[in-house]
């Protein structure tokens, strides 16, 4: 048991058993503890020297308080607070399930779980707003998964510090980062209003906030991302996201104007409530996509397939375009394998630490396995196939070098975004995608991403059906080998 972990059993001792300290909790330090007279387990957040130092206890516990009458099935209460010594803290019940974070490092979330997600954070927004109480700081690691239902933890916690904060005279309006933990917001799912510290922020802010996790879980990754946390305020500022539709094709065109409607600049373009957006979600319209329509008569596919044809063409050649400066290594075990993933994380964290990204190859190209939307078993063997075949593809174009497919996909699973795996392997560009199954129709979506700045080359999509996915794959490989090609 460290230290603090003594120090703070002494401090609970008649009232908690802690057991050990949970990583990941941002702004504060977060222990779990056993609850002996209620027999549950509960989480105790302690902030740090780093946070309190400009701040009121007292003050940030009334204000904390406040939270603790949010009771609805959607948010995390606050169940006391206090201080320990100069540090203050607040007790949450403790949630046995894992982040939305957490979940979404797993892999892309379907259209139909990404929509019962938002549907429980907005109830549990629509809750706390219609008692005048705002988060602030929604984002994927404050959305907590269990049982099949999302929580909203933290409530309050941000207006607790910047009040406390008011009260000694301290200036609270900068954007300051969270990596600090400081403030009243996370730049990657700040509102421009946040940003630009306008003391009249309402409610908007976060329907903004929960626009930006809804494009991530749709798309893997928030509209700005990659950029340094003053690059990612100005964007927030002045910067229109890509239509959602160009990053995902299974999306209805409903989901993806209420999702771009909701990162809307102003606030008065934004939904005016969250039970507007949660209406919204309600219409059985969001879930229809038009990735696979209705009948087409055969001269029409015909021609579809043609169109397709020569997309897909431009696509491989694209990718193919790039070597790495450094030989791929062959790894000839798993083990092999990890070690080499390994390392490349290595090298990745050291770039980003000191604010630069490994040096990258002129022409390299990092094949990602395509991912099954959904999990399913049809769509996962296509996928399979898709992912060898582009990459033997590609490698064949002269001039292009292409990550070995153990590598990317040992190097994939240790990093947050396909393209900081991207830079991991030294790779300028990547080729990704999904695979769909609906009945006995397949639809693959690919995309070619410059890991320079995280944009989308070229993307297209593919129909067939289960019956002939052979010619699918075939028609698809030829075109992203074409386009990679093409692009040099």
């Amino acid at each position: 048991m460290t230290e603090l972990l003594a120090d703070l059993q002494a401090h609970f001792a008649d009232k908690y058993v802690l057991e050990r300290e949970l990583g990941g909790g941002g702004m504060s330090r977060v222990f779990v503890a056993k609850d002996e007279r209620l027999d549950r387990r509960v989480v105790i957040k302690l902030l740090p020297p780093s946070v309190t130092a400009t701040i009121s206890a007292d003050r940030f516990k009334r204000e904390i308080m406040l939270a603790a009458g949010l009771q609805h099935p959607n948010i995390v209460p606050v169940l006391s607070a206090g201080e320990y010594g100069a540090l203050p803290y607040f007790i949450m019940p403790f949630i046995d399930g894992e982040s939305l974070r957490a979940r979404m490092m797993r892999g892309p979330l379907s259209v139909r779980e990404t929509v019962t997600i938002l549907k429980d954070v907005v109830r549990a927004l629509g809750f706390a707003h219609g008692r005048g109480i705002i988060h602030r700081d929604i984002k994927p690691d404050n959305v907590l998964l269990a049982s099949g239902t999302a929580v909203v933890t933290d409530f309050g916690v941000a207006k607790a510090l910047s009040a406390s904060r008011q009260q000694q005279g301290v200036r609270t309006s900068a954007p300051t980062m969270t990596g600090v933990g400081t403030s009243l917001g996370t730049p990657a799912y700040m509102a421009p209003e946040q940003a630009a510290a306008d003391p009249s922020t309402d409610h908007r802010a976060d329907l903004y906030a929960l626009g930006i996790v809804a494009y991530e879980m749709l798309t893997g990754a928030p509209p700005f991302h990659g950029r340094t946390p003053q690059a990612l305020l100005a964007a927030q500022l002045s910067e229109i996201p890509a239509p959602l539709t160009s990053r995902r094709y299974d999306v209805s065109v409903p989901l993806s104007t209420l999702v771009m409607q909701c990162l809307e600049k102003e606030p008065a373009k934004r939904p005016k409530t969250a039970n507007d957006v949660l209406r919204a979600l309600d219409d059985p319209g969001i879930l229809v996509s038009d990735a696979f329509p209705a009948a087409e008569a055969p001269r029409q596919r015909r021609r579809r397939f043609m169109e397709l044809g020569v997309g897909v063409l431009v696509v491989a050649a694209v990718a193919a375009a790039w070597v790495l400066t450094e030989p791929e290594p062959t790894p000839g075990t798993a083990a092999d394998s990890a070690r080499i993933a390994s390392a490349r994380r290595d090298s990745l964290a050291r770039a980003a630490a000191s604010g630069s990204a490994p040096a990258a190859g002129p022409r390299s190209v990092a094949v990602f396995p395509l991912v099954s939307v959904g999990n399913d078993a049809q769509a996962s063997q296509a996928a399979e196939g898709i992912t060898s075949e582009l990459a033997t593809a590609i490698s064949r174009v002269s001039g292009i070098r292409v990550s070995s497919q153990t590598t990317a996909a040992a190097v994939r699973q240790g990093v947050r975004t396909p393209a900081d795996a991207a830079r991991a392997l030294n790779a300028t560009m990547l080729v990704e995608g999904t695979v769909q199954r609906v009945q006995t129709r397949l639809r693959v979506s690919v995309r070619l991403v410059s890991v320079g700045n995280d944009s989308t080359v070229w993307a297209s999509t593919f129909d067939g059906t289960t019956t002939d996915a052979l010619a699918l794959q075939d028609s698809t490989v030829r075109a992203v080998a074409a386009a990679v090609a093409a692009s040099r």
